[in-house]
């Protein structure tokens, strides 16, 4: 089906030279450890291609939109490893080499929104393979997107996605301790829910004036409502959960990582 055949196409262009030898892009590996890795690359994307194969047949998604938006995202990673892979020396190379993760990323995305049977695991594989492709190029590329490299409007979607995936987590962490706790029904609840809402609104609002002149007032306000949920977490520790306190640290660390490409300091 067209999902296999992508990804075939992605495997030989990652099996393109790589040298990099200007500054735009740093390769930190020898040519022999990129060939080696690059090998890797090809037998864990040969083996999520398999498996993807089978698993979108058997959740009815073939010839869906679903394995068209896949198959698109798949699509761009083929053209921007094709692209570096031609000419490592183009002032835009250290470009095309994040395009190449920000596909990786989407693809994550994709399979969180869209759980496929089996797929997990080599998608974790190949995951791991490109991660330390990044590294081998001096980029850090951590769950939901990547950075220590100059953000883009996909980057930028998918980290909105990632923390709003984040939050939706530590909310349902937090209405099953409160549940559980002195603090049910109580106008302390109402309080944090209210909370809860204000921040919600507030990276929303951000999200749709990322490109505004004023997006970092926007930004500021999220750190102000973050605040807020912070300290009532502080306040109350010992009325919830560690699972709690856990996701809320997830949270914590997308919003860091947001503020810092709005240039306001996350200060806790």
């Amino acid at each position: 089906m067209r999902l296999h055949k992508t990804i075939l196409l992605i495997i030989a262009a990652l099996m393109l030279p790589l040298g990099v030898s200007n500054a735009q892009v740093k390769q930190k590996i020898s040519e022999e450890e990129l060939t080696a890795l690059l090998g890797r690359v090809d037998t864990s994307a040969a083996r999520l291609a398999k498996t993807a194969d089978k698993a979108m047949d058997k959740a009815g998604f073939d010839g869906s939109a679903r394995e068209d938006e896949l198959n698109r995202i798949l699509t761009g990673l083929t053209a921007a490893t094709a692209a570096l892979a031609s000419d490592h020396s183009a002032a835009n190379s250290k470009n095309n080499f994040e395009i190449v993760l920000d596909r990786g990323v989407a693809i994550e995305n994709f399979l969180r929104r869209n759980p496929l049977d089996g797929v997990e695991d080599d998608w974790k594989t190949l995951r791991a393979d490109l991660g330390e492709l990044a590294a081998g190029f001096n980029i850090t590329w951590e769950r939901g997107h990547a950075i220590a490299a100059p953000i883009g409007e996909a980057d930028i979607k998918n980290l909105f996605q990632h923390l709003e995936d984040k939050a939706d987590k530590y909310k349902l962490a937090l209405d099953a301790a409160l549940d559980n706790s002195a603090l049910n029904n109580t106008p302390t609840e109402g309080e944090i829910n209210r909370v809860n809402a204000d921040f919600r609104k507030a990276t929303r609002r951000l999200e749709d004036h990322r490109r505004d002149s004023s997006a970092a007032d926007y930004a500021k306000e999220v750190l102000t409502q973050g605040k807020r949920i912070n300290d009532f977490l502080g306040k109350h520790s010992d009325k919830l959960t560690p699972e709690v306190a856990s996701a809320w640290v997830e949270v914590r660390t997308d919003l860091d990582r947001l503020l810092r490409f709005y240039k306001v300091e996350a200060t806790w």
